[in-house]
């Protein structure tokens, strides 16, 4: 079998960074019912954060780029980050707001609920010095919808695109539910403007208006977005592979919280691309992530692991050609080294 794969260059993820304060309840509450918990949780969170924390779990040296509060939550996010390599350097403090905060309501099928404020991550920007080196020899970067729902980030999200393309390098964007609702021209704008746009059939059929997946599909590849890379949950994904739609399966598990599945396929995914992997490889790799991800209460540094990830692949059986694919990436991923 192959070695584990070695460290990837570096990667600038910029995104929000938020306190997730996680219960699980039995039912969902009627309007005025009180609903107790026997306990709640509190993990690092925010799509950025989540990002960052699955690609330093494959091994990926990251650089993270957002905002917190001069609080004690900013401070716990920021000590959470660090402790798990995440370079936090390029991390604004600010006490213009609280650091951005989410209650999440989980109930038992698994399906999660936001109340919440972004706060802090709202104060992203301008570049100080450092952050100016940093985009100088920046060759990869992941940027979230989230970015373009206020003026400060939306700007500093575009500098990062102008910055990595001049450094020949690439970017991606992961669109989000509340940017494809509230500003779905800016995000189709931005999707085109970089070289890899994931998003949900929901976000996809909220900025295109098609209710089908695949008609939805279409239509960003109409639209001129370059590669696109559609989360369909336990359907699996959709991908434009040599110019053909394919409907990557999904792989399963028992889920209990959706809490950063979608960012740990993110993650999956773009490392797989960083490794300069098949597309068809990455997008079954990002769909073992989720469902690992699914598997466990909470995101941030509750994320899976390699090895978690490698479960879930061997325990699949899948039809032909995919099975053959799943083969090949547990062959790239090798022995698991002890811890990992």
């Amino acid at each position: 079998m192959r070695k584990p794969p070695p460290k990837s260059s570096k990667i600038l993820v910029l995104g929000d960074i938020n306190a997730d304060i996680i219960a699980r309840v039995k039912t969902w509450p009627e309007p005025g019912q009180e609903c107790l918990t026997e306990r709640l949780e509190l993990h690092c969170g925010g799509v950025g954060a989540n990002c960052a924390l699955a690609l330093r779990r494959w091994g990926v040296s990251v650089a993270l780029m957002g905002c917190v509060g001069e609080d004690v939550f900013g401070g716990f996010l920021l000590q959470t980050l660090a402790a798990r390599g995440v370079n936090v350097r390029f991390v604004r403090r600010t006490a213009n707001a609280m650091s951005g905060m989410l209650y999440i309501n989980v109930t038992p099928d698994g399906q999660r609920t936001f109340f919440g404020s972004r706060g802090a991550n709202q104060w992203v920007g301008p570049f100080g010095r450092s952050q100016s080196r940093l985009l100088e020899r920046a060759r990869a970067a992941s940027l979230m919808g989230y970015s373009f729902l206020n003026a400060g980030s939306e700007a500093v999200a575009r500098q990062v695109i102008a910055a990595v393309h001049r450094n020949g390098g690439w970017v991606s964007l992961d669109a989000g539910m509340e940017p494809s609702r509230k500003i779905p021209e800016k995000i189709l704008k931005a999707a085109k403007s970089v070289d890899l746009f994931f998003v949900t059939d929901e976000e996809a059929r909220t900025v295109t208006g098609h209710r089908k997946p695949e008609k939805a599909f279409d239509g960003l590849l109409n639209l001129g977005i370059a590669n696109v890379v559609m989360k369909l949950g336990k359907q699996g994904c959709l991908i434009a592979d040599d110019r053909t739609v394919r409907q990557v399966p999904a792989l399963r598990t028992r889920a209990v919280d959706s809490t950063g599945a979608g960012d740990a396929f993110t993650a999956a995914f773009l490392q797989a691309r960083l490794r300069s992997w098949p597309s068809a490889e990455a997008a079954l790799l990002a769909n073992a992530a989720g469902a690992a991800a699914a598997s466990v209460v909470g995101a941030g540094e509750r994320l899976p692991g390699r090895q978690q990830i490698v479960r879930v692949l061997r325990a699949a059986r899948l039809r032909n050609p995919w099975d053959d694919v799943r083969l090949r990436v547990l062959g790239r991923l090798g022995p698991e080294p002890p811890g990992g």
